[in-house]
């Protein structure tokens, strides 16, 4: 079971065991990469060099996952804001691709049919109407009962 490591963020006054944990939780969840983008904006907002998280101990652990926690906490926070957006942007250009391949798709599928009987492409858009439904209807009760009641 992964843990929700929204649920945990480090503060200002967390210790280096704290934020060491809570970067383990988010590699856990959201892989290396992703948990480093967290963790330096994280660490930037509520750590920081003036941290008494700031330790050797933190170092030691932090450095060999690629955070190099002594450069500027603005530079590391672009970098992550950067990496953040990013991954925003390819998810919404994958959800229009997928969107524009769905309804090419469909609009293949309706020419196709329109090619292989034409008549009953134009039967069954016609019910797609109130007006075709009506006359479907009419046309139904014509056949069922073909002669008038006579008065």
């Amino acid at each position: 079971m992964k843990i929700d490591p929204s649920l945990n963020i480090p503060t200002a006054s967390s210790k280096a065991e704290e934020w060491i944990a809570w970067h383990k939780d988010l590699k856990k969840v959201f892989g290396k990469k992703k948990a480093n983008s967290i963790w330096i904006f994280a660490w930037a907002k509520r750590g920081g060099l003036n941290s008494p998280a700031n330790t050797n101990m933190l170092s030691s652990y932090i450095e060999p996952q690629g955070i190099d926690v002594s450069r500027t906490s603005l530079e590391q926070v672009a970098e992550s804001v950067t990496e953040i957006v990013g991954g925003i942007f390819t998810f919404g250009k994958i959800l229009f691709i997928g969107g524009l391949a769905t309804a090419g798709i469909i609009l293949i599928l309706i020419l196709r049919a329109l090619l292989k009987n034409p008549q009953k492409s134009v039967q069954t858009a016609v019910l797609l109407t109130p007006q075709g439904r009506t006359y479907a209807g009419v046309n139904a009760l014509a056949k069922s009962n073909p002669t008038p009641p006579t008065q």
